[in-house]
Order: structure tokens, then sequence, then C-alpha cells
């Protein structure tokens, strides 16, 4: 089908391939910003130069991007089969995160101890049930890759949580606690939904929720032939394969959510109270 949209409207194909590097560049870009930020922050700045200034830690954060896509570009070039080894895993490690993002962002009760070990175990899940594991230890791991059908992700996240939680729950202390909620509390009386559109949270949570399911979750397979049988092309209501339709329609509908989320729901806003911040330990931010 792809083949005939070529042949008929090549301009068309065009597009889908600009709209396709550019997704490709805006993913690129923040995972390189993401990595020199932990270059600088959590390697540099805290261990080999606390004192470093604003501008070293630009510098070192710009060579850190550097060698990261030069390395991308090696292993590109000469190693395809690590190429897609990686890809897959970092599907699944990235996955991984969202338990210190929901530390952070609305759970106190997490322990940095929780969350290590969590994002620890969630690792060795995600690489024992992926084709990794499969190559280091063979048949020594009965289930294979992706146990019962189920992506490495689900599997990773399954003993992060788990583990987080067990041990979180172990090591919880009272002064730690407060110095957490201290964050917690900032985050609240800043970004925190205004008590007249408490009401809203629920409409948001099912929305989202919906969304996921449908639209990249188990319920998407209702697209499969909602709009036609995938083999009857006279079946095809909008010209096209149902599940693109599907995949379209849940496309502008996400776009839809975000929208509500981002402005409605203040995810995306300007706070409206003057932040001061709580600690300054960017370095030294004067300008020559």
């Amino acid at each position: 089908y792809i083949n005939t949209i070529g042949d008929a409207a090549p301009w068309f194909v065009g597009l889908l391939a600009v709209c396709a590097l550019a997704a490709m560049q805006s993913t690129g870009a923040a995972y390189m910003s993401t990595a020199g930020g932990m270059l600088t922050r959590d390697l540099y700045k805290k261990y080999l130069n606390p004192k470093a200034s604003h501008a070293t830690q630009k510098l070192f954060g710009r060579l850190g991007v550097a060698f990261i896509v030069f390395s991308a570009l090696l292993v590109a070039t000469y190693s395809r089969d690590a190429l897609v080894l990686l890809g897959g895993l970092a599907v699944a490690f990235g996955f991984q995160m969202w338990v210190p993002l929901m530390s952070v962002c609305y759970f106190p009760f997490f322990t940095r101890q929780g969350v290590t070990l969590g994002m620890a175990a969630g690792i060795v899940a995600v690489m024992l049930t992926e084709s990794i594991g499969v190559k280091l230890f063979g048949d020594v791991l009965p289930w294979g890759r992706w146990p019962w059908t189920m992506h490495s992700a689900f599997w990773g996240m399954f003993f992060n949580l788990g583990t987080a939680l067990i041990v979180s729950a172990m090591t919880q202390n009272a002064s730690d606690r407060a110095h957490r909620q201290k964050y917690h509390d900032f985050l609240a009386q800043h970004a925190g939904l205004p008590a007249s559109k408490q009401g809203l949270k629920p409409v948001a949570w099912a929305i989202t929720l919906a969304w996921l399911f449908f639209g990249i979750g188990p319920g998407a397979v209702i697209g499969n032939d909602i709009f036609g049988s995938p083999n009857d092309y006279s079946t095809w209501t909008f010209g096209i394969p149902s599940i693109w339709a599907w995949q379209i329609l849940f496309w502008a509908l996400g776009v839809g959510m975000m929208w509500f989320l981002a402005y409605k729901m203040e995810m995306s806003t300007i706070p409206d109270k003057e932040i001061v911040a709580l600690t300054d330990d960017i370095g030294d931010t004067q300008r020559a």
C-alpha cells in the first residue's frame, strides 16, 4: 500500500519522510541534552570538580554530547547487530526511569535506597528477558525473550517497582522523609492544581488511561478491522487499512489530550507565584 501511495502521491511520501526526520531530530536532541546534563551535573560537578563555573559545566556538557554522538555514529556504521540490540534495550531501560520520576514528583514515600536498588533490579530483569540474556545464558533461561509475550520493559518495571516499594518500606527515616517532603511541598505550592480545577483530576485520569489503553495498549487491537477488513480493500471505510485509520484517529485524540493536560490541567504552564529557589548549586552564573 505504501508503494501505491508513493506512485500516486510522491509529495505525500516526501512529507512523511520530513515528519520522520523531524521526529528523529527532536528525540535525538532530547537524548543528547539529557545525557550532557547527566554527565555534567551527576558526574563532573558532583565528583570531579565541585567548584566548576557555569562556563566550565557547559563546556564539559558539550564535550560529553560530542563524545556520545561520535560513539553512536561508530556503532551505527560498523556494528548493525549492536545497534539493534542497544535500540531494543534503550526503550526498556528508559521505561525504568518512571519509578524515580514518580518518587521525585508525587510520592515522597520512596527512599534513595529503594529507588536505587529498584532501578538495578529493573535493569537486570530487562536484560534477562531480552535477546541479550538469551545470547549470554542460552538455555539456562527457560523463559526466553519476552516471557508470556510481555515486553521486557514490563518485567523490568515489575521487579523495579516491587523492589523499590519493599526496600523503601524497610529504609524509612524521619529526617530523610522530612527532607524529601520539603521538595514535594515546594512542588505542590508552585506547580499544584488550583482548588477550582481539582474536580478535573478524575476526568484527566480517565482520558489518559483510556487513550493509553486504546491508543497504544491492548485496546488497539480493535483498530485491526473496525474500519474494514485488513485484507479486503473494498471494505476500507477511509481508503486506508483500518489500523492506519485507528492510529491516525488516536493521534488526533492524543493531540487533544496533551492540550488538555498541558493547559487545562496546568502541567505545562508558568506558575502564578514567584519562584524562590530552595538551593542554588548550578555554579558561577555571572557573565564575563
